[in-house]
């Protein structure tokens, strides 16, 4: 994903992604790399859902064994330090050894659930030799030390220090000091045949070393898997479909986990979204408060979610696989250093155009060039658009600009006001009526700019208004005439009827300036 720090926190990846659980640190550590599935990773990909798939359909079947599945990933803990010492024949010390027991015990335990394995695509081998080696000679013990049955010489050794001791009880006097100062010689020669046990049992457990990290890799991948099962479980989310190179991405249902959460929070009901993308150009116009930033957010999280191998939020869905995600949604500008907004955004503007030789591109931007004057802005959104509509990548685009439908340049928009009937507008001109009558009994809040006014009857109004709008997308035919939703939010909120008269008049001139100059370039 290319974007700024600011535009992933808003995009807010990590946070939804919180909600996939891993338990084992190899899992998590699975997680954290993003791994990502390129068009050349295709076939891993399908693997990667169908297991995904296979271990939702057997989360009820085999619920006894996933809970205790789980139960023992919870408790693996990072020995990738213990690993690489051994790779490297570094000596261990004893915790790290009964680490590593407790690690071939946990891939047996795992390694007995053999459906639920088999239901995630994954196999642990077999490791007994080497959870031998780390067992007294014929027998099994639970912790880890260096046993005395690993050689004849520390057997001997520890017998005498025995006895010894034994004596140094009872002892008093010079034959006392004898008898510890003989202690010690042993003590010193135990840790030295000690030391060499652990070397035999690091040389010999080099070996097992390439097995061990395949079984640890398994875990990992056994752990993720399941996380993203249950995810999608939570989600009811669907099986990903992998459509071809160059064929449209196509999103049913999509909704956003943490716009959804705090709409909720609110009593707000989220609005799921549909989209047909095509490869080319796609812009998605509407009213400021229609939603337009939520519904791109709600798509490139989706499709790109797909390509880290989650099921994403939503009802159904298909995509080629991207080469890169771009998304652009903040103005870069900082006044305080002085550099110029559309400056920066041009720099940006000049990587991304580069890219496009380097591979297919989702760009998702959400009002680019709001750092200009709308004349040229309007001028440069729709060379943006012509010039994706030329590439075997996809743009996605919220603009307010007028950008003229052609070959390659699709049009979506939020329906808007539709929703507001003649009873909610009347009952929103009563309220702001009522307002008008108390006058200067209606507790006024100043406004950041302390030039005028508002009431809280006017939130809520506007409030009111964001509820009622319709915020599906619908898409634009060539002939279908879109409504000055502007205006009639203008008219809702009480402006004067001579106000709204002059500002149709204004929008019915523009819509037939406009009508003449596409007329003249057809002719």
């Amino acid at each position: 994903m290319i974007c700024t720090e600011a535009e992933k926190r808003q995009l807010g990846i990590d946070q939804i992604l919180e909600a996939c659980v891993c338990r084992s640190p190899q899992g998590r550590a699975l997680k954290a790399r993003r791994e990502f599935f390129s068009a050349e990773k295709r076939e891993d990909l399908r693997e990667e859902f169908q297991a995904i798939t296979a271990i939702r359909d057997s989360l009820r079947e085999l619920a006894s064994d996933w809970r205790q599945i789980e139960s023992i990933l919870g408790r693996f803990r990072n020995i990738e330090g213990t690993v690489r010492g051994l790779e490297h024949g570094r000596q261990l010390d004893e915790i790290e050894l009964f680490e590593l027991k407790r690690c071939f015990s946990l891939l047996r335990q795992i390694n007995t659930a053999e459906t639920a394995l088999a239901a995630a695509g994954v196999k642990i081998e077999e490791q007994t030799a080497a959870a031998d080696l780390l067992n007294p000679p014929g027998s099994v013990s639970r912790g880890f030390h260096v046993y005395s049955a690993y050689s004849s010489e520390l057997s001997a050794i520890r017998k005498q220090k025995r006895r010894l001791e034994t004596q140094i009880l009872s002892a008093e006097g010079e034959d006392r000091q004898k008898l510890l100062s003989e202690r010690s010689l042993l003590v010193t020669a135990e840790r030295q045949e000690e030391a060499k046990q652990i070397g035999r049992l690091v040389r010999e457990l080099q070996t097992h070393v390439d097995p061990l990290r395949r079984n640890l890799a398994a875990v990992a991948r056994l752990d993720f898997r399941l996380a993203k099962a249950r995810l999608a479980e939570n989600w009811a989310a669907p099986l990903p479909e992998i459509s071809n190179a160059g064929e449209a991405a196509c999103i049913e249902g999509g909704w956003h986990p943490l716009l959804r959460s705090k709409l909720e929070t609110k009593g707000v009901e989220f609005t799921r979204q549909s989209i047909h993308l095509e490869q080319g150009s796609t812009v998605i116009s509407g009213l400021n408060m229609g939603g337009k930033s939520v519904a791109l957010q709600t798509f490139l999280l989706c499709l790109y979610l797909l390509q880290l191998g989650y099921c994403p939020p939503c009802e159904a869905i298909s995509s080629p696989l991207y080469d890169f995600f771009i998304y652009m949604a903040e103005n870069p500008g900082n006044v305080s250093s002085g550099l110029s907004s559309f400056g920066m955004e041009a720099a940006r503007l000049r990587e991304y155009f580069r890219l496009i030789d380097k591979g297919q591109a989702l760009l998702v931007m959400d009002e680019p060039c709001r750092g200009t004057n709308p004349h040229e802005a309007t001028a440069i959104v729709r060379a943006i658009c012509q010039i994706y509509s030329d590439t075997d990548s996809t743009l996605l685009l919220a603009s307010h600009y007028e950008i003229p439908p052609s070959r390659a340049v699709y049009h979506y928009q939020i329906r808007g006001m539709g929703a507001v009937t003649e009873k909610d507008a009347a009952q929103l001109k009563l309220n702001l009526d009522n307002i008008e009558a108390s006058g200067s009994s209606a507790k006024k809040e100043k406004l950041p700019t302390a030039a005028c006014s508002y009431t809280k009857e006017d939130l809520e109004a506007v409030r009111r208004i964001s509820q009622l709008m319709d915020y599906r997308l619908v898409k634009v035919e060539d002939e279908v005439i879109m409504p000055a939703g502007a205006i009639r939010i203008a008219e809702l909120m009480g402006v004067a009827e001579d106000a709204l008269d002059v500002m149709r008049r204004e929008y019915s001139e523009l819509e037939g300036e406009e009508k003449q100059i596409t007329n003249n370039e057809e002719n």
